[in-house]
């Protein structure tokens, strides 16, 4: 990466009128290969870099962007960038940090790059897609089509600004995934996917086909199920759904503008006192661990929610500007949720005895404001604390602050390949609609 050019590129900029200005200088790839029923169907290579410039001059506030490296072509982009910004209304939240808040020190290696990224030939990608494909009987007469992707992404990023920050990330990617469709009864014709990826290509494992198979015939034989409250069980697969709402209404922008659930909840207990969410962006090796965020923010380990109790929002420098409160983080890095009771999906379905076991949701949303919730389900019942058959035709609905008061179950099981460390979840009286 040639952080060269963005050092220039700030220079030009103050150079051009800006009074302070930040860059940012990306560089990725991207190789995709797709089969279909075993035969070559995509191969996708692509390279990209851009340079993205904030400006702030005069007390207003503009982006641009150009994908064009050579310093030469700078000088004038910049003079009519500046020229454009001046024309726009004045903005006095919109300012760089306070160097106080930046990410100050030496940045030890999180563990997110595969150096051995540029040396993996297309033969041994090719190699894991064929052994993906062996994982599958293609002699059972339900299969209508098997679907294996490998795909690798490397991004390099670079931020310096007029106030003394600089910082450098670099992330590498690895996945592969399969999706089958089998024959149902009459026009029924189940599908379902699954995937796993790593950042070292080394560790990258298999067993996507065989998973995916087994979750895509489960789903035969779909019955409907009576409205009612059910103990309910969230796979650790899809349980950042009912997660991500809390994230959401705890942003700046959301608090801001007076657009969620949890505004002015700080220090206020309204959610369980079951429930601790504490993220932890220093741990190496975990997808998502960073040293400071897009602003040169420093991250930090923090509780967000405390026995039921929110500490913080996610504020960049302008929403907290909006506020008059110091930024904190635009978002959050590495959440992970502290276990309750049965350490699994299946230990939970055990105790509980009879409920829902949901492995997917089909559309829906959740009101920002109130937190009302409506999401279509997939999924299975289970009585005694095993499977019985899968569930179609129904919906989930509630409140997701009434959703987590009503919390039991809180695992150990969450995926490697999320950088949410979100695990199964268990809650009861849901109200699920079916028939």
């Amino acid at each position: 990466m040639d952080k060269i050019i963005a050092q220039q590129a700030l220079e030009m900029a103050l150079k051009a009128g800006a009074e302070k200005a930040r860059v940012v200088l990306t560089e990725s790839s991207l190789n995709t290969y797709s089969l279909l029923d075993g035969e070559l169907e995509r191969l996708q290579h692509s390279l990209s870099s851009s340079l993205y410039f904030q400006l702030f001059v005069d007390g207003k506030y503009g982006t641009f962007s150009t994908n064009r490296m050579e310093p030469g072509d700078f000088a004038k982009y910049l003079h009519e960038a500046v020229e454009s910004t001046k024309l726009l209304a004045p903005d006095t939240c919109r300012t760089l940090p306070d160097p106080k808040f930046y990410f100050r020190g030496e940045a030890q290696d999180l563990g997110q790059f595969d150096p051995s990224y540029y040396q993996i030939s297309p033969d041994s990608k090719r190699e894991l897609l064929e052994k993906l494909g062996e994982e599958i009987d293609r002699s059972d007469k339900r299969i209508i089509s098997v679907s294996n992707e490998y795909e690798d992404y490397r991004e390099n990023v670079y931020t310096v600004d007029s106030q003394g920050f600089s910082g450098e990330t670099g992330q590498t990617l690895f996945s592969l995934s399969t999706e089958c469709s089998v024959k149902g009864r009459g026009d029924v014709r189940p599908q379902n996917f699954w995937y796993d990826s790593t950042m070292f290509f080394e560790t990258l494992p298999l067993g996507c086909g065989k998973i995916s198979l087994e979750r895509t015939l489960g789903m035969l034989g779909a019955k409907k199920v009576r409205s009612g409250k059910y103990h309910v069980v969230i796979d650790r697969t899809v349980a950042s759904r009912v997660v991500s709402p809390i994230f959401s209404a705890l942003s700046g922008g959301a608090i801001q503008q007076k657009n969620s659930f949890l505004l002015d909840s700080i220090g206020k207990k309204v959610l369980s006192e079951k429930l601790t969410i504490t993220d932890t962006p220093h741990l190496p090796g975990l997808m998502g661990s960073r040293w400071f965020d897009s602003e040169g923010l420093a991250t930090t380990q923090r509780d967000i929610i405390s026995k039921g109790v929110p500490q913080t929002y996610f504020l960049t420098t302008y929403f907290a500007n909006k506020l008059g409160m110091d930024p904190t983080v635009e978002s959050v890095s590495v959440p992970g949720i502290e276990p309750l009771g049965e350490d699994s999906a299946a230990k939970m379905m055990g105790s509980i005895g009879r409920g829902i076991f949901i492995t997917g949701f089909n559309g829906g949303n959740c009101n920002s404001a109130t937190g009302d919730f409506s999401f279509g389900i997939e999924g299975y019942l289970f009585e005694n604390g095993v499977i019985s058959h899968p569930i179609k035709e129904m919906n989930m609905t509630g409140n997701i602050i009434s959703l987590w008061n009503n919390v039991s179950n809180i695992g150990k099981d969450y995926r490697e390949c999320s950088r949410w460390r979100i695990p199964s979840l268990a809650f009861s009286d849901v109200d699920l609609s079916g028939i």
